[in-house]
């Protein structure tokens, strides 16, 4: 069977945007036809990121399409994280994205070790989106857009924003398009100063390697190649030995305005860090984030650095001197970078906001607490050492704190609408995970949803008869 009719992808467009355009203009009734109609199989599943049954799509599509199984992986995040992967992994990961049944390249390409992790939500700039209605007709998802730690869009260098979409509210097979009920967010915020010039940098070098394959080399090939350049920086202790000392500091020089911004893995340096892992014996692969933080700071320095980066006092006694005043730092004292602190509680309020929504959202429901949104934002046990820093955030934390009550009464609610008109009261208890005790709530919460008592003295009988 082949489809009569699909959208033209945009260019650097995701693929789940893509069958998103599709399932509106082709009037899908539902996501199992509309799964069926794509890739000839009810179950299919929706993935935002590495999805699977490529193959078996790009059979079905239109000749005119001109969409092969190559075009169609370069609107998923496969050549983001292939692009720093030995060729075996590729070429599991690109099998299983072409072949496999089930999405299960994240585990051939690593990322499902990466502690670097996706968003949960589908993300979006706000700009973006304003330039997709007027020369589109309608906004669509975007490949840079989704790119795990990257927090800014490429193009305008704006914070990105969280949808409303996540893997649990879409459904296991929905392909759902952004929209203004699910795209709330419509300013924009810019990081100032130079964190703003370094994440757009770090945007910009992401977004690149998702439009081309760099050749692929075995993981010992990054160890040869970052120490040669680090040597020819003379960041070398010995013809074969790193100066750690001076590549952490170097790099906490020169990403550290950053580094608020960025998953809190980018921040671990020292002896046990990424860059120590990174010039040493390559075991495992390194998330590509990582590897595009080392090249920004190796291509800084190879274009002849600078030595008026702000807040730099760098001076050493070592006969690396000029290296260290390059790369704004003192070995000796070290030097934090000043962080504007103002900026980043009025950015953590909204993000507290956005995953608030996110998390409400879900279904099956989730409490929505300060530790559930401090572990989605990244940062586990950040706010707690910085609540004279961060009060709005911390405000913010303690006023999003949902009740228990409430959430139970939310997740009966929602298993009231999941089972049915002709539900029990023991039946949504067993299904919301409640006691005996909580019966009273469900029976009245059946009730508030039927607009009669019948469902309640109905489930009462069924509770008698089998809790």
């Amino acid at each position: 069977m082949t489809l009569g009719c699909f959208p033209v992808p945009v260019p650097g467009e995701l693929l789940y945007g893509v069958l998103a355009r599709h399932g509106v203009l082709d009037g899908s009734p539902d996501a199992a036809t509309h799964a069926t109609d794509l890739f000839g199989r009810r179950a299919a599943v929706a993935t935002f990121d590495l999805p699977c049954r490529l193959a078996a799509l790009a059979a079905r599509l239109p000749a005119a399409s001109g969409l092969g199984v190559e075009a169609l992986l370069t609107h998923t995040l496969y050549p983001f994280y292939a692009t720093f992967q030995p060729e075996e992994g590729r070429s599991a990961g690109r099998h299983d994205m072409l072949a496999s049944e089930v999405p299960n390249a994240h585990h051939r390409l690593g990322v499902a070790a990466f502690r670097i992790s996706s968003s949960p939500a589908l993300r979006y700039c706000a700009e973006c989106m304003a330039e997709q209605n007027k020369w589109l007709g309608s906004p669509t998802w975007m490949v840079v857009h989704q790119l795990p730690g990257v927090p800014v869009c490429a193009v305008h260098g704006c914070m990105l924003a969280d949808s409303l979409v996540t893997r649990a509210s879409a459904g296991r097979h929905g392909y759902v398009p952004p929209s203004e009920a699910n795209c709330p967010e419509r300013t924009a915020m810019r990081p100032n100063g130079r964190a703003g010039a370094l994440l757009t940098d770090l945007a910009r070098r992401a977004a690149a390697i998702t439009t081309m394959l760099r050749p692929a080399f075995p993981l010992d090939h990054w160890r040869e190649h970052y120490v040669s350049r680090l040597s020819s920086v003379g960041l070398m202790r010995s013809p074969r030995k790193v100066d750690q000392a001076l590549l952490n500091g170097g790099l906490v020089g020169f990403w550290g305005p950053a580094l608020p911004y960025l998953p809190q893995p980018c921040s671990t340096f020292g002896e046990r860090g990424w860059a120590a892992a990174m010039v040493r014996g390559h075991r495992k692969a390194m998330h590509p984030l990582l590897h595009l933080m080392m090249e920004g700071f190796l291509d800084h320095l190879e274009a002849g650095g600078s030595a008026s980066l702000e807040g730099a006092r760098a001076t050493s006694a070592s006969r690396s001197k000029p290296v260290a005043i390059a790369v704004a730092i003192n070995p000796v004292t070290g030097r934090r970078t000043r962080v504007d602190w103002a900026t980043m509680d009025g950015e953590l309020v909204r993000r507290v906001g956005r995953e608030m929504e996110v998390i409400r959202a879900e279904a099956p429901p989730v409490r929505v607490t300060a530790a559930e949104i401090e572990r989605r934002i990244a940062k586990p046990g950040w706010f707690g050492k910085r609540k004279a820093k961060v009060p709005l955030a911390i405000a913010a934390l303690s006023a999003t704190e949902e009740a228990l009550d409430d959430f139970r009464l939310r997740r009966v609610q929602h298993w009231i609408t999941v089972l049915g008109p002709g539900c029990r009261a023991w039946e949504v208890m067993r299904s919301a995970g409640l006691r005996s005790v909580h019966l009273p709530m469900i029976e009245q919460a059946m009730v508030m949803a039927t607009g009669t008592a019948s469902a309640g003295r109905s489930g009462r009988v069924g509770c008698a008869a089998r809790v």
